[in-house]
């Protein structure tokens, strides 16, 4: 999966820098039309090949993880997901995550700067709202029953400088 150096949110959300892609399972073969079927959906903006999908990490039960680059942006760059079979790659699912936004849940198909940690089958993902990472959007969703749900969210709007650190202080969903 990708891994990038996001020191801002040390603390609660451990991304990690490494020379390139992590490959903890083998590359995935998903027809080239059901992947351009998942851009349109998530209007995805970047370009991409029919090759085999190499960031995959294993959910279990035959299942695997497999992210696509979606879009890039200055500082930050986003994914989307789908689940697959290596049997019937045909069948890969697009992924939706649920997202808090005005106060409520809602749904996206991309995270930004998504981290997989296979061990926990957790995905965690940052959204920045400025560069140096002092404020923005965290996620953490977990592997359950064929889904990633949402387990918690944080959220600091003011851009002013002081860190995006306190687990606490900026967490607006918790999952009962």
């Amino acid at each position: 999966m990708i891994r990038v150096a996001t020191a801002a949110i040390a603390g609660f959300l451990a991304v990690v820098s490494v020379a390139g892609p992590a490959r903890a399972a083998a590359p995935v073969n998903i027809p080239f039309d059901v992947v351009k079927k998942a851009f349109e959906t998530a209007e995805c903006t970047i370009e991409f090949k029919d090759e085999p999908r190499e960031n995959v990490e294993e959910l279990g039960g035959g299942l695997k993880l497999v992210e696509v680059y979606c879009w890039r942006a200055a500082y930050q760059a986003g994914s989307i997901f789908l689940v697959a079979n290596p049997a019937q790659p045909e069948k890969a699912r697009l992924l939706k995550f649920q997202w808090w936004s005005n106060k409520k849940l809602n749904s996206v198909y991309s995270l930004t700067e998504p981290d997989f940690n296979p061990a926990t089958k957790q995905l965690k993902g940052f959204h920045k709202g400025r560069g140096v990472g002092d404020c923005g959007s965290i996620g953490e969703w977990k592997w359950v029953s064929g889904n990633f749900n949402l387990t918690r969210f944080w959220h600091k709007e003011s851009c002013d400088g002081q860190p995006f650190d306190d687990e606490k202080k900026w967490l607006v969903y918790r999952r009962r």
